[in-house]
């Protein structure tokens, strides 16, 4: 296990619903938790709410991987629970993302939860030549380019890359990146390639891609994910390069923060001195905290006493867990966790009014950008 995993994950049972919450949240995308990690979290989904201010698990556990341990039990409660269980869904997503190999191994299992149509076309891809799964992949990316945008089809190609990838068909040479060569799905395919292959080589040019201020967040993400499946010290110091370049700093922060490394705290420290701009610091912040950064405690009690971003986030808690994890007394730790709960009564009052329809905006959102339903979360956190 990944030391920075085996430090946060005995914090998904505690007692302690902000600590709960955040330790979950700061394994989000950082490709190095395993089934195993996700098990612990079933745990604590089962243990059920420790207080008020609980959040719901299972959404949270969207972005693990099921191990065949995890796939069995998520099998079994499908079988147990009523369709009108809130969690189904959530158990039928997980399904639905999981390992094409291990997708097939249950496929009789999972039948009753995952279209047929689709689970058939999962089931083909390993029998399928390398030539043959090109030719699928182009495919998608035509049908992706000339039509609406469709999840399912997106997440298709994404495992037929994977399938590329095992088979070793997925060279170096094949995701240098020409932006200028390459539009639409083709590139958004590359840079998940580059990804998946750990190219090195290519770093500059991914983070180059940051520059582009046109380039569409669907883009953005994936170049995101990829440096962090990457997630090298060169990783580290291009994007701090770029880190706090135009509006694209949700995503090169976002980066330096999923990459759990000492480089990467140190960029950040650095950047939070660097920075005017209240939100990006805020921003820095709250990654420094889920970086389990010591360092930057008195800085971050500093910045809030100052006066931060407080309709990205609430960085008392960021700081507060922070203070928990890394075994620090703070003064202030009881005065902080005492506005939490003030907050969370605040949020719990007003989610009602939040909810009761589905967001509408004419402009497309980032997931990292401030959810537009007023909530101060990010919206990939919320509305999403």
């Amino acid at each position: 296990m990944n030391r920075f995993v085996e430090r946060v994950e005995p914090y998904f049972l505690s007692e302690d619903p902000f600590v709960q919450r955040y330790a979950i949240e700061m394994l989000e995308g950082s490709y190095l938790v395993d089934g195993d990690t996700f098990l612990t979290g079933l745990k604590a989904h089962d243990r059920g709410q420790v207080s008020e201010f609980s959040s719901p698990v299972l959404p949270y556990l969207m972005y693990m991987p099921l191990n065949e341990e995890g796939m069995k039990e998520v099998v079994k409660r499908l079988k147990s629970l009523s369709k009108k269980d809130t969690d189904v869904l959530f158990y039928i997503q997980l399904i639905a993302n999981a390992d094409t190999d291990l997708l097939i191994s249950y496929r009789n299992e999972v039948k009753p939860f995952i279209d047929e149509g689709q689970l058939k076309k999962i089931a083909k891809l390993p029998a399928l030549k390398d030539e043959e799964l090109f030719v699928e992949l182009a495919g998608i990316m035509h049908y992706l380019d000339t039509n609406d945008y469709d999840q399912v089809y997106f997440d298709q190609g994404k495992r037929i890359v994977h399938e590329l990838v095992k088979k070793g068909e997925i060279n170096s040479w094949e995701v240098q990146i020409k932006e200028e060569d390459l539009a639409g799905f083709d590139l958004v395919y590359t840079v998940y390639m580059a990804g998946e292959i750990r190219e090195e080589s290519v770093v500059p040019q991914l983070v180059n891609l940051f520059k582009n201020e046109e380039a569409e967040d669907m883009l953005l993400e994936e170049v995101a994910n990829a440096l962090v499946k990457i997630g090298t010290d060169q990783v580290v110091r291009e994007v701090e390069k770029v880190a706090l370049f135009g509006n694209t700093y949700f995503y090169t922060l976002d980066v330096l923060g999923r990459i759990k490394s000492a480089e990467a705290e140190q960029a950040l420290l650095r950047l939070f001195d660097q920075t005017d701009d209240l939100t990006a610091k805020t921003l820095i912040a709250d990654y420094l905290c889920q970086q389990l950064s010591a360092e930057a405690i008195p800085k971050i009690e500093a910045f809030i006493e100052e006066g931060y971003d407080k309709n990205m986030l609430c960085l008392e808690e960021s700081v507060y867990v922070n203070c928990i994890m890394n075994g620090t007394d703070h003064p202030k730790l009881s005065q902080w966790k005492s506005l939490i709960e003030e907050v969370e009564k605040h949020s719990l009052d007003e989610q009602p009014l939040l909810v009761t329809q589905p967001v509408q905006t004419g402009d497309k959102v980032g997931r990292n950008d401030p959810c537009p339903c007023g909530s101060g979360k990010k919206y990939k956190k919320c509305c999403l």
